[in-house]
């Protein structure tokens, strides 16, 4: 008798991407460099956030810029990644419309704007700890022909 081994279902397939990257993001010395955590993981969605501390200020006792277009990067990549291919970045853009000061912790939303075959768009806000917006941007990302799961 030959016996089939039953392919996981849509939900459980989710679970295993997320799993997957999210043990990348926690072995991902960059990330923790950031103290990025990764808050909400779905494929039109995800969030995650970084701490304000010193480590991370420009001179003017700000975010870095470069921090908070990583946090935008990172953030929007594991969301395009939950389709379940890896992605590279495309392109990225970000508008710095308040200084990143005064909060905790700095959150980055990632909402899929469009996905097609190879590339897909993802809009960013990023906010403080009031939910103020701060910055704004649009990251697209190509689907590599590598799949999440084996």
């Amino acid at each position: 008798m030959q016996t089939t081994q039953k392919s996981p279902d849509s939900a459980e397939k989710l679970n295993q991407i997320e799993g997957l990257l999210r043990k990348r993001m926690a072995d991902n010395e960059y990330a923790g460099l950031l103290g990025l955590e990764i808050l909400e993981l779905r494929p039109d969605y995800a969030r995650g956030r970084i701490p304000y501390k010193k480590e991370l200020l420009n001179p003017y006792g700000f975010l870095h810029g470069g921090c908070l277009y990583s946090l935008a990067d990172i953030i929007a990549g594991n969301a395009a990644c939950m389709g379940g291919r890896f992605v590279t970045t495309v392109s990225g853009s970000m508008n710095y419309l308040e200084p990143a000061i005064g909060t905790s912790w700095v959150y980055c939303e990632a909402r899929l704007l469009r996905a097609g075959r190879h590339l897909a768009v993802f809009e960013v806000k990023i906010l403080d700890d009031k939910d103020n917006l701060l910055d704004s941007g649009e990251f697209t990302y190509f689907y590599s022909g590598e799949e999440i799961l084996p």
